[in-house]
């Protein structure tokens, strides 16, 4: 048993060992990389095609997931005069109108939006455990299937298949600094104060590198495809909402069935209603989403609306993923 704490590695002089340490880590975390790149070559496949028919909420969750489909059918039901956002009240918050018109017009996931609202709501209710985004994560899987089936999400199991390479880096540096801490002690140096940051340093960045993109480069590549393609439409469709002009509150003519701004919203995000009739949108649901995300909520980390052009963020394995911070692009996988 000796051999464990008398062997080159345990008596290694500290320094040393730290920068082939250093070294060990390092190239782990560039093999990992170099594997995880392997699971996505969908920028070889052809773009698809910009439909007929398209939906903006399935836009939206490839946007960034099942939190900017709510986003996006809260502000349709807004658009559409069936609910009113209230600022001044403290909190503020989403209450149905007096004047209710036929809800027969609105297709299912609005229909069960306004069915959960109720009368009223705050604006926070909407991201917490029990609030819209859990109960529009039925569409939100089946937006998932269908994008993963078009490889513009990572599946499951391409993150599943990056399982051993990940946890076997992860053991890597583990066990080796473990190791040598405990051989340090064990010789009687409790120097080991740089040794316990590297490893942990070393873990934090290669579970950072292991979290697989939650779109796809085929899905960003769509993405840019659509923004380049709806560019034009986001100024036409905000100009009659303009607040130094005189508003229209109304649905606008359809594109393909679908209102413009609507489209807008859901290829570029909520933050293209700034300066509109619809500003105070914004206001109430960045406060909420701020205070989910303190609160450790399903949120993420302090969502805001995703606008265009952005990144990819982080947040959670599947298809129900955040939508991050003002102005950012779709969210990413997890480990």
């Amino acid at each position: 048993m000796e051999i464990l704490i008398d062997n080159p590695l345990a008596t290694m002089y500290g320094p040393y060992f730290l920068i082939f340490f250093g070294f060990v880590i390092f190239f782990a975390i560039i093999i990992l990389a170099l594997v995880k790149t392997q699971f996505d070559k969908t920028n070889n496949l052809p773009i698809p095609a910009i439909p007929p028919n398209i939906d903006p909420y399935e836009i939206a969750y490839l946007r960034g997931g099942t939190n900017e489909v709510a986003r996006s059918v809260v502000f349709s039901l807004l658009q559409k005069g069936f609910i009113e956002i209230d600022n001044i009240a403290t909190p503020a918050v989403v209450k149905k109108t007096f004047n209710q018109q036929d809800t027969r017009n609105l297709n299912p996931i609005e229909q069960l939006t306004l069915g959960w609202l109720g009368y009223s709501r705050e604006p926070k209710e909407f991201f917490g455990k029990t609030g819209l985004v859990e109960q529009l994560n039925v569409y939100g899987n089946s937006y998932q299937g269908r994008l993963e089936q078009q490889q513009m999400l990572t599946s499951e199991e391409d993150r599943t298949a990056l399982n051993p390479v990940k946890w076997t880096v992860y053991l890597l540096i583990l066990g080796l600094g473990g190791y040598k801490t405990l051989a340090a002690i064990a010789h009687g140096n409790y120097n080991i104060i740089f040794l316990v940051i590297l490893t942990v340093a070393g873990l934090l960045i290669a579970r950072t590198v292991a979290k697989m993109p939650r779109i796809t480069k085929l899905g960003k590549i769509y993405l840019e495809r659509l923004q380049t393609a709806f560019d034009n439409l986001k100024y036409t469709s905000q100009a009659n909402y303009i607040q130094s002009f005189r508003a229209n509150n109304a649905p606008q003519t359809t594109f393909a069935g679908v209102d413009p701004l609507l489209l807008s919203v859901g290829v570029f995000g909520s933050g293209i209603l700034a300066g509109t009739v619809f500003s105070g949108y914004n206001d109430a649901f960045k406060k909420a989403q701020q205070q989910s995300a303190a609160g450790g909520s399903s949120c993420g980390s302090g969502c805001g609306s995703c606008s265009a052009g952005g990144s990819s963020c982080s947040s959670g394995d599947g298809g129900g993923g955040s939508s991050c911070g003002g102005g950012c692009g779709g969210c990413g996988g997890g480990d």
